[in-house]
């Protein structure tokens, strides 16, 4: 019986060598992990007390400056980074001067953990840097990490390339094997990712946080991480999020915490967004996100012509198609949440929904995950599509990109409708995105990843213009 039951949660179909999938595996919150096809390696062995781990890396607008993250297991006396153009070694610069603190998770064990911060100096822009960060002990003696990261700074020209994913387990992460490749191959500039990592970061006093931080580095220290905070971060408000992911710029953005931020690259204004003032915490933080959001958009509009295209990054969606069970209510009830706000039951008023800001301020694209698959809207507003046409759209259009893998696998559609006419595009197996900017025009492909992870083929492809 066991095994039928077993057989039951877990099915895959294997479709044109795609893998599509319903039900959960082992791994997800409040388990433990398993090694799969996709996260194997060395990069959850021993470390010394303060060999530096969890190096990740940001950068601030246009990538003037970067700032990398790394953790330790002991209390350091100093964190240093030190960094030089690839392959001209003798122009190393090493910073001392970072931030340093202990993050203690709020489970019963205490587990800590020492965090720090190390900005550079401002950087030369079409250049590709390689770097590593050290700790020093109480005797003045560095201990490296053992790898050498890379990045590089904005180029020349109006081109922008970037990568979009969300969604991503410490089990069944589909597309990192491939994310690890994007990251190194220097073709793209920076990662946006819209939410949910780990499943979860607190589990196990906060252990399990580590193993993934470890288990992405390959990742976000090759390529500048710039993503946002999803429902599976909420633990300890959203504790790991704001201490893990502490070096996106968002003191430069005049938010008091790393939930919100916001960054110019060239011909974009692309701004992390917290989906979760709607269905965590009070009414005055919610108000406080959304107040903050609004100014932000508003500054932005002042420069249209420098850059025209508005990207909201975010968690969960406006709209979407799927239903993972019958009491599934993440596309009905929580998208009219988001899209309208709260619900005052005495005065049937809606107050504090984040559309009408979308609209006033003409983003161009909201980019979420939180839905395990892929779907892609027409310019929509108020659940009514505005065209059909992406050209000089009145209204945003939705980007879902949420399947790059984790333990509950992909959320299917249903495959017969009939759908909203607001859904132009769905794709129910893993992938990831890619988006290709320049001044008039947003070009953007969706990819789904084959079974075993290696290979990728084009789901959909879409050219947005603007005059």
């Amino acid at each position: 019986m066991r095994k039928a039951l077993s057989i039951f949660i877990l099915v895959l179909v294997f479709c044109n060598d795609f893998v599509f999938g319903t039900g959960q595996l082992d791994g997800g919150p409040g388990q433990l992990w398993k090694y799969d096809e996709f996260n194997g390696g060395d990069w959850n062995r021993t470390y010394g007390a303060i060999e530096p781990q969890q190096i990740h890396i940001s950068i601030s607008s246009e990538s003037e400056y970067a700032k990398v993250q790394f953790a330790t297991a002991a209390k350091t006396e100093n964190a240093i980074l030190k960094y030089w153009p690839k392959n001209e070694a003798h122009k190393t610069i090493q910073i001392k001067d970072g931030e340093n603190w202990a993050f203690v998770d709020n489970g019963t064990a205490q587990h800590t953990i020492y965090l720090h911060n190390v900005q550079t100096k401002k950087l030369k822009p079409a250049t590709v840097f390689q770097y590593q960060v050290g700790a020093a002990d109480q005797r003045g003696h560095v201990t490296w990490n053992k790898a050498t990261f890379e990045f590089h700074t904005a180029r020349k020209g109006h081109t922008v390339n970037f990568v979009a994913t969300a969604d991503i387990g410490l089990v069944n992460a589909v597309a990192v094997p491939v994310l690890k490749r994007l990251a190194a191959s220097h073709k793209y500039d920076f990662l946006t990712l819209s939410g949910d990592q780990a499943y979860d970061m607190a589990d196990f006093n906060g252990t399990k946080g580590d193993e993934y931080m470890r288990f992405v580095e390959s990742v976000f220290a090759n390529i500048p991480f710039m993503g946002g905070v999803g429902n599976h971060e909420s633990a300890y408000n959203f504790s790991h999020w704001k201490n893990r992911f502490n070096n996106v710029p968002y003191k430069k953005s005049g938010f008091d915490n790393p939930m919100q931020y916001s960054f110019n690259y060239k011909s974009l204004h692309i701004v992390s967004w917290s989906s979760e003032g709607n269905f965590e915490g009070s009414r005055a933080e919610m108000e406080t996100s959304l107040n903050w959001l609004e100014e932000d958009l508003k500054e932005a509009n002042k420069h249209r012509e420098k850059r025209p295209w508005v990207i909201v990054l975010g968690h969960r969606p406006l709209y979407c198609t799927s239903f993972a069970a019958a009491n599934d209510t993440s596309c009905t009830a929580d998208t009219t949440t988001l899209r309208d706000g709260l619900l005052n039951t005495t005065t049937g008023v809606r107050t504090g929904g984040v559309e009408a800001i979308f609209d006033k301020y003409k983003i161009d694209m909201y980019l979420c995950g939180h839905r395990h698959n892929f779907e892609r809207t027409y310019p929509v507003m108020k659940g009514k599509v505005t065209s059909k046409s992406y050209h000089n759209a009145p209204s945003p259009f939705q980007y879902l990109v949420g399947n790059a893998g984790n333990f509950e696998l992909t959320i299917p559609f249903n495959t017969t409708g009939p759908f909203p006419d607001w859904s132009a595009a769905r794709y129910s197996g893993y992938g990831y995105s890619t988006v290709m900017a320049t001044k008039h025009q947003l070009e953007l492909t969706h990819y789904g990843i084959t079974n075993n992870g290696t290979g990728h083929k084009i789901i959909d492809h879409l050219i947005v213009t603007k005059d």
